[in-house]
């Protein structure tokens, strides 16, 4: 059998809260005896400390306990304002009762003392023996010293005499067990009513904690069921609202996902249809002899199938570097003499396009870890993006220096530029500028995406900004070798 996150939450917490009550009524009703059996300890003690000042008072008149252990009946008197023992009234039914002798000393006819109860002691409390200084029994029953639990009498720092109490644990009466058992139920239903408000309280706080899950789990239905535009209130600061808004986040890139995936298949579907409508043009024209199968239609036939093998090589290439396909051979090597290579096997269409050169390659010679065929494919499309772009007559400036930790390299070139908006979007694959690159300049907006994923296999950066000369300023970061042997 299964239980939902709110029955197992107000279980928990339900639990939480008895278990706490319980042990809060039991250590409250543990204190509570404890305390009141302190309490009676404490004013035996008390009658204890009272009884033997009294006592000191009497053996300093006389210097001796001499006159005290010769007159019971006076012993008597002396416990009674503190012992509650009367000395001169006979109790009701023959247990204790006084006499006058002769001598006119009142003395007990049964042996033994008094039992404890009187309006000055305590219920339970008996009366104390006396003991000289060397432990001999003046007034009490005969027995064993060593079953008194002794309290000195002192005088200064002289000890007079012992008060003796056979041990016992405090006796208490009818109203002390019934002062006890109301303290007890009062507990009990103090006890009862704290679980009826955690089980009132308990069930809305799980409802309230229960409610993001439950808007987690049906937002994720939504967007199981492809409805990526799925927004659930974030109604709190702590982790289940962060998870909200994380869920947020993750249907806003969703829903970015779909549109990109949607758009890259009509442009693909574009670029791929408009080659072939020419071919398949062209080809019908012949076919119908509306045009001859000359040497120029079979050249403009050809660029066309050109075209369309770098449109299929370059989305080839991307893919496989998106799933991690593409082979990389790295190894020490110096970018600026790839650089150079590749800048000399294009300076003559840079020339025919009007465009000027200029390379500062710098006195750095430090090395980097990479593929020499993938950096050359790297400075190609750079350098084919500036080709099909820019003006003419236009410039390129091409730097090349070191910070210490990475290998930098500036393109520069001349109009037109790009939009300050649309600079981060260029390294995205299929998109072109419209006012300044477009299809008949022979791109098909993949170049810099392919450039941007051999950079960063690279461990490295390509950032694109606006040129000081009107056009565009791509910036190459990599690593340098001898820094990543470090890390």
């Amino acid at each position: 059998m299964s239980f939902s996150i709110r029955s197992k939450l107000f279980a928990t917490l339900l639990a939480a809260t008895g278990g706490a009550v319980l042990c809060m009524y039991l250590v409250m009703q543990w204190s509570f005896d404890q305390g009141f059996l302190n309490y009676v300890d404490q004013q035996e003690s008390l009658l204890h400390q009272k009884f033997s000042e009294l006592l000191a008072r009497e053996w300093q008149k006389e210097q001796s306990w001499q006159y005290i252990s010769s007159h019971r009946s006076y012993w008597f008197e002396l416990m009674e304002p503190v012992w509650g023992v009367p000395g001169l009234l006979e109790k009701p039914g023959g247990l204790w009762s006084f006499a006058v002798s002769a001598e006119g000393e009142k003395r007990s006819r049964p042996p033994g003392p008094p039992p404890g109860i009187g309006k000055g002691g305590h219920p339970g409390h008996k009366p104390p023996y006396l003991l000289d200084e060397n432990k001999n029994i003046l007034h009490g029953p005969p027995g064993e010293v060593g079953e008194l639990k002794l309290y000195p009498i002192l005088a200064g720092d002289r000890t007079l005499g012992y008060l003796g109490l056979l041990s016992h644990q405090p006796k208490l009466d009818q109203l002390d067990l019934q002062f006890i058992r109301q303290q007890s139920h009062t507990f009990i239903l103090v006890a009862v009513i704290m679980v009826i408000i955690s089980l009132l309280a308990v069930l809305p706080v799980a409802t309230y904690l229960v409610k993001p899950v439950n808007e987690l789990t049906r937002g994720t239905l939504k967007l199981i069921a492809g409805k990526y535009q799925t927004v659930i209130p974030v109604t709190s600061q702590d982790e289940l609202g962060l998870l909200s808004a994380n869920f947020n986040t993750l249907a806003h890139t969703l829903k970015e996902n779909e549109q990109a995936r949607r758009q890259w298949g009509a442009d693909i579907s574009h670029e791929l249809r408009t080659p072939l409508a020419v071919l398949k043009g062209e080809i019908e024209a012949i076919q119908d002899g509306i045009r001859q199968s000359t040497p120029e239609a079979i050249a403009s036939l050809h660029g066309e199938v050109e075209h369309l093998n770098f449109l299929i090589r370059d989305l080839y290439e991307l893919s496989m570097s998106d799933i991690g396909a593409l082979s990389y051979q790295k190894r020490p090597l110096k970018p600026q003499v790839i650089l150079e290579t590749t800048l000399a096997g294009l300076r003559n269409d840079f020339i025919r396009k009007g465009i000027e050169i200029s390379f500062d390659a710098g006195a750095d010679t430090s090395l980097v870890l990479a593929d020499a065929d993938r950096l050359k494919q790297l400075f190609s499309n750079v350098l084919k993006n500036t080709l099909r772009y820019t003006d003419n007559p236009g410039k390129l400036q091409i730097a090349s220096h070191s910070d210490g930790q990475n290998l930098l390299l500036h393109f520069q070139d001349s109009s037109p530029g790009v939009g300050t908006d649309e600079l981060e979007k260029i390294f995205e694959r299929l998109y072109r500028v419209d006012a300044s690159r477009n299809r008949k300049t022979g791109g098909a907006g993949l170049g810099l995406s392919i450039c941007h994923n051999i950079v960063k296999a690279h461990g490295g950066t390509i950032r694109a900004k606006s040129s000081p000369m009107g056009g565009l300023w791509l910036t190459i970061k990599i690593p340098l070798f001898n820094k990543q042997l470090k890390r």
